[in-house]
């Protein structure tokens, strides 16, 4: 079982959520934390995963591990795409189509994430009208001509759209901060921490030591 920052998982019983910090009161509460987590940009080590938990709130936020042995379930943003079509919510699912409609034709390997991708996932409400739309891109080097043309698109929607760019054994950074700052510096979020990067020749050069 491979497991990447964002992809959602679930076990059976909160019994199983690692205690060295104590659970907060809520947890055992809240329908979305029970059974699901996000898995966090750490390091996997030792198979415990590092998982992020939500309550009904934005102050509802607990992170945690649990043991690989004890998740039943990975949904991946990219499966959450093949559900959008199927979404119920009226105020997301607009966008939502059109993103899909047009990342498609870019050929661009993606999916929902944050709150919108949560909902997708497990099907628990936990999304307002006010909440942004979170989408991963997936690439395997920078598309610089690529990354610009979707982010022209997505300005389109006039709506918010969090745009993270993950680069396979690399780390992601934020469309929009890509694309402004490239040149004088833009951050890469690594599993050991963010790094100051600029590009050379479509490759990441970090500005660490410079």
């Amino acid at each position: 079982m491979e497991l990447k920052v964002h992809d959602i998982v679930k076990w059976e019983s909160i019994d199983h959520l690692e205690k060295t910090t104590p659970i907060p009161d809520w947890v055992y509460d809240a329908p979305a934390a029970k059974n699901y987590g996000v898995v966090r940009r750490m390091p996997i080590m030792n198979g415990m995963v590092p998982i992020g938990l939500r309550g009904s709130t934005r102050e509802q936020r607990f992170g945690t591990f649990i043991h690989q042995s004890h998740i039943v379930e990975v949904m991946t943003p990219v499966d959450l795409v093949d559900r959008i079509e199927g979404y119920a919510n009226e105020i997301h699912l607009p966008p939502l189509k059109k993103i899909k409609e047009a990342f498609e034709q870019f050929n661009l390997r993606w999916g929902p994430t944050g709150s919108v991708g949560f909902e997708l996932a497990t099907g628990i409400s936990v999304t307002t009208e006010r909440s942004d739309i979170d989408v991963c891109i997936y690439m395997d080097a920078i598309d610089r001509e690529l990354l610009a043309e979707a982010g022209k698109f997505l300005e389109t929607l006039g709506r918010r759209i969090d745009v993270q760019v993950e680069l396979a054994s690399v780390g992601a950074f934020l469309l929009n901060d890509f694309l402004k700052h490239e040149k004088s510096g833009f951050v890469l979020r690594t599993p050991f921490g963010p790094q100051l990067c600029t590009t050379v020749e479509n490759r990441i050069r970090l500005l660490v030591n410079h």
